[in-house]
């Protein structure tokens, strides 16, 4: 009787399933191989970071293989995943609701500007884009100088060695970010710094965990798992570090220091956070909105930025030709030990190439999770409203607008006039109506940080061994040290 009844029930799921799978409507891509009965494509995703970004590499190469699209069944949910330059930009700008994984992030970031959707986000948007204006960076550039000429002054310690170069770049990194966007100095207290960043990345990991390994998106498992209480103690730590930023700023503000002036340019600029301030002022956001804001300013503020650095060094380091050329444009513009002014960012067109280039090869924020909430006609299917959405970005710097040489690491690419104008074909910053608000802020300080690194240092550098894993950015597991020598 017993065997009966669970007969009876795995043929209902599975009807259920193979109903929900093959049930009329608009036509599918090519469903991805692997696909089971009940459980679909899940056992892919099973795994950790490391094997997470295999399968994430395998996909997008099906998908551009099978013209730019194909489909997964996550048990019964369809995913499309996409990799075609214009279907991705169709699809970003249509569907402006977040896949339900940023939710397991809202504990930590709330309804920031990464996790909102509908309403919320727009208007966070709107209120938020002035602090990322031109004006407002270059701004900075006293401060994007001087942090650099730290970091240099850092390294001197490694010439010779072979070391790890992320650390030092996540530490100038958050240091440059409190400086610029919050206005108030660097912690003194190094230990809560380290700890704030292993915290960031153990959040980061745990979400993406939920995400691949299906039974930990039950709450109830969650919790029995211990990961629960885990998840809370690392969020406790960084909003502790939000906290202190917010209260620092309120004091400095109670001094009535409520703008800068940057030595070199004279130029004024109010910092982020001092936006964030006024518009609580006004009861345009809540202290609560203000702290996910400022949380999720900090994290995408110094890890992306830090991340590409770190890449770009590495692929210098292996590429010499190109790493002289670039030294050789910042020699020519720079002929003397001086900072880099509003100038010269225009001038350093070889530098750009690298840097969107490295972006292009190692996309530090491969993919883009939405929601379809209603039909989207792309080039050649029709995304069934219900669905999910997967803008393989890792995939769409490999399509073939790209050339038979995608793979390979060629600035000079980005040299050409011949090369594609689709707007959907660089996604390095994401793509459509939410992509980074934050992407002249980061050229303007990585184009500031080769600068002043380059003159002082030649890299040596091997990524034939570097191994990579996917927690919602890509990160250097092993095979990314470098090693330095000082320039005569």
């Amino acid at each position: 009787m017993l065997g009966a009844i669970l007969f009876s029930i795995l043929i209902s799921v599975y009807a259920y399933w193979s109903w929900k799978v093959y049930s009329k409507g608009h036509k599918l891509p090519p469903v991805h191989p692997g696909l089971l009965p009940v459980i679909g494509h899940l056992h892919l995703l099973v795994g950790d970071g490391l094997s997470l970004w295999r399968t994430v590499k395998t996909i997008a190469a099906e998908a551009l293989k099978r013209g730019g699209v194909t489909c997964l069944f996550l048990g019964t949910e369809l995913y499309y995943f996409i990799t075609d330059p214009e279907d991705a930009l169709t699809a970003a700008n249509a569907c402006l609701q977040k896949h339900f994984t940023y939710d397991y992030a809202k504990p930590w970031l709330g309804n920031g500007l990464i996790t909102a959707s509908g309403e919320t986000w727009k208007r966070h948007r709107k209120l938020l884009t002035p602090a990322f204006s031109l004006p407002v960076m270059y701004g900075f550039l006293d401060i994007f100088n001087s942090q650099s000429r730290r970091f240099v002054q850092n390294l001197k310690q490694e010439v010779g060695k072979q070391f790890d170069h992320t650390v030092y770049l996540r530490n100038i990194a958050l240091e440059t970010f409190c400086l610029t966007a919050f206005g108030i100095t660097g912690f003194e207290d190094k230990n809560f710094i380290q700890k704030y960043m292993h915290a960031t990345d153990q959040i980061l990991s745990i979400v993406t965990s939920r995400f691949q390994n299906f039974w930990l998106q039950s709450d109830l498992i969650f919790k029995l798992c211990g990961l629960q209480k885990k998840h809370d103690d690392l969020v406790k730590i960084v909003n502790d570090m939000s906290d202190k930023v917010i209260q620092r700023k309120k004091a400095a503000l109670n001094n009535n220091e409520r703008e800068f002036v940057t030595k070199a340019s004279g130029i004024r600029y109010k910092p982020f956070l001092d936006l964030l301030l006024e518009l609580s002022e006004e009861n345009a956001l809540t202290d609560k909105e203000i702290q996910e804001e400022v949380d999720t300013a900090i994290v995408t503020g110094f890890d992306t930025t830090s991340s590409l650095l770190g890449y770009i060094m590495i692929l210098l380091g292996t590429h010499p030709r190109v790493q002289e050329k670039i030294y050789q444009e910042i020699s020519e513009l720079f002929p003397i030990d001086r900072d880099v002014e509003k100038e010269d960012f225009q001038k350093l067109v070889y530098t750009e190439a690298v840097i969107k280039e490295s972006l292009r090869v190692f996309t530090t924020g491969p993919v883009t999770l939405r929601y379809v909430d209603k039909d989207v006609k792309l080039k050649n299917y029709t995304m069934r409203a219900g669905s999910q959405c997967v803008v393989l970005l890792y995939g769409a710097h490999r399509d073939g607008v790209w050339g038979k040489d995608a793979e390979d690491f060629r600035p000079e690419r980005w040299l050409d006039s011949g090369m594609s104008a689709n707007p959907g074909a660089f996604v390095g910053f994401s793509l459509g109506k939410r992509s980074c608000l934050g992407k002249t802020y980061a050229m303007l300080s990585m184009k500031t940080t080769l600068v002043h690194f380059l003159r002082r240092y030649k890299i040596s550098a091997d990524d034939s061994n570097l191994q990579l894993r996917f927690d919602f950015l890509l990160k250097p597991v092993s095979g990314h040290e470098i090693s330095l020598e000082e320039r005569a």
